[in-house]
């Protein structure tokens, strides 16, 4: 199982499956098709994006269902390596050793409950496909392995709202200033006073609302007095925060900013006294040896979507880190720790 385990990742990642490199997908589907034909495999489509659901069944109602993304950021260096500990390469941590896991302990179920494995390609841009796909299928419980690193139980996860502020003004000559108002100078203060209620973290252990500038646009040339402006943010939110809250903030600094939602999604919170998830942190904490750690997580996944429909899930990651970066890796051992854990969880999973 170790030597499987590790080929598997390993052949996970080599397809470059970044988004609109729709050719990579398919040859990544064909692979699960051939490698994995004991199972039942149903393939869809929502907006031009293909998924797929994998069972030891053929159901629309599962006891336990997994939930892993295949799709990675685009980057210039697609080299898989590794070491007797680890293995390096885009995806490894996020998330194609976790896929091996799920794809594993799924094939090797021996079990009559119903087990299912929700493959998406569109995590990485907004999942939409898993948010579908929980339209068509429901299940008691879902393990999601996207968040953490270290077997770190996720409590919960920030809510996601990206913006698009746009400021218009009154051009001028760059040599008449007070003839025009610099719509570039006016949204950067918008900008400046939100930083002033919402300062950047300054690492993951301070679990507060961030605001990133993604962009700004304006102007179009040296001797103008821009008359337009817009900037892009990226807006990862706490519970403690809400959308309507911080669309009310920014109208209350500058009544002249017109406000455009590119995407949203709400919180992840961990139900914690329901019975399947307080097993599965049972059999982790047995399996490792040791307490785990709860904490809130930065990022967003597609856990969102089942929080939104009540089903109880877990996010847990094993060891590795540097998601989307150069420095990209997961632990050989941890793989097989997880693996661990998937199969002996199907086993407790209490049924519907």
């Amino acid at each position: 199982m170790d030597n499987k385990l590790i080929e598997v990742t390993k052949k996970l990642m080599s397809f470059k499956t970044y988004k609109d490199n729709q050719e990579e997908f398919k040859k990544l589907f064909d692979y699960i098709k051939d490698e994995y034909n004991n199972l039942n495999i149903e393939e869809h489509e929502f907006n031009k994006k293909k998924c797929m659901v994998v069972s030891n069944q053929k159901t629309k109602k599962f006891d336990l269902l997994f939930c892993c993304h295949c799709d990675v950021v685009n980057t210039e260096n697609w080299n898989i390596t590794e070491d007797k500990d680890n293995i390096y390469g885009r995806g490894s941590i996020d998330m194609k050793g976790g896929l091996a896991c799920s794809l594993e302990a799924l094939k090797n179920a021996n079990t009559k409950k119903k087990i299912g494995l929700f493959i998406t390609t569109d995590e990485e841009i907004d999942g939409y496909t898993c948010k579908k796909l929980l339209e068509i299928y429901n299940t008691r419980f879902a393990i999601i392995p996207d968040g953490g690193k270290n077997f770190q139980f996720i409590t919960e996860e920030k809510g996601l709202l990206q913006l698009e502020l746009i400021m218009k003004t009154h051009s001028a000559h760059a040599s008449q200033p007070w003839n025009g108002e610099n719509a570039i100078d006016k949204l950067y203060e918008v900008y400046q006073k939100l930083l002033k209620k919402y300062p950047l973290p300054k690492s993951s252990k301070e679990y507060i609302t961030s605001i990133n500038l993604g962009s700004i646009n304006g102007g179009n040339s040296f001797n103008s007095v821009p008359d337009y402006c817009s900037m892009k943010l990226d807006i990862r939110y706490t519970s403690e925060t809400n959308k309507e809250q911080l669309l009310k903030e920014i109208r209350e600094i500058s009544k002249d900013v017109e406000i455009k939602v590119a995407l949203e999604t709400s919180n992840f919170i961990a139900n914690t006294e329901d019975k399947n998830v307080k097993k599965y942190q049972e059999i982790t904490e047995k399996i490792l040896n040791r307490k785990i750690e709860r904490i809130g997580c930065e990022s967003s996944s597609d856990a969102v979507y089942f929080y939104e429909k009540n089903i109880p899930t877990i996010i847990m990651n094993p060891i590795g880190d540097y998601p989307h970066g150069e420095k990209e890796f997961v632990n050989k051992e941890s793989l097989y720790k997880l693996y661990e854990i998937y199969s002996k969880m199907i086993k407790e999973v209490k049924e519907c």
